[in-house]
């Protein structure tokens, strides 16, 4: 079986994983119980290459109101005309980059993150083809990059930090890679990705 396979598998198999219970507790501390988080969903794309599966990101715009120039993955909140979180995902996924991707190809989901931004985003997971042709829209995206799949799910590139808020410690966690620095919500989706199915090369 192929490495490409392999991972697709492992993360088929694998139980389901939880966020930090840090982060828990800071959303816990910026929201009321009864606040209403907006739905939104974002695409992690992965790419055959030659050397395995490499994962599509984007630089958020600079002059945008949320998480200016940080790096993400493509993905917004939910429409009215939406079907469901996976259109959401498919949709903002095109409108930002331009990459078509199908629905079929969504292979699964990780859990649900909330943020302090308000939203509970739906990360989908999806192969997508290794022709794609990236068209940033300026008006989200200032850059469209790739990065490998394994660099980004080894554990020896997930950096920890702690830090302490109103006399609690917190945990945020952060991975260079060249002249990015991928963090917040996008990097706790990364390690519960790679709590989930990495395996120390495993």
């Amino acid at each position: 079986m192929g490495e490409q396979q392999q991972i697709l598998t492992r993360f088929l198999m694998a139980p389901s994983q939880q966020y930090d219970a840090s982060h828990k507790r800071r959303i816990d501390r910026h929201f009321n119980d009864d606040t209403y988080f907006k739905p939104a969903a974002v695409l992690i794309p992965l790419v055959p290459r030659d050397h395995g599966f490499n994962v599509v990101l984007t630089r958020r715009a600079e002059h945008l109101k949320h998480h200016p120039g940080q790096i993400a993955f493509p993905g917004g909140r939910f429409e009215t005309q939406d079907h469901d979180l996976i259109t959401t995902a498919l949709r903002e996924t095109f409108e930002e980059t331009g990459i078509i991707c199908q629905r079929n190809n969504v292979i699964g989901q990780l859990t649900p993150l909330a943020t302090i931004s308000g939203y509970i985003v739906t990360p989908f997971i999806s192969t997508i083809s290794n022709d794609y042709s990236p068209r940033p829209d300026p008006g989200e995206v200032d850059a469209i990059f790739e990065v490998p799949l394994n660099y980004l799910l080894n554990p020896n590139n997930i950096h920890s930090h702690q830090f302490r808020l109103r006399g609690e410690s917190h945990r945020v966690y952060a991975i260079p890679y060249h002249n990015y620095s991928i963090w917040g919500a996008t990097a706790q989706m990364i390690k519960l990705l790679s709590n989930q199915i990495w395996e120390d090369k495993k």
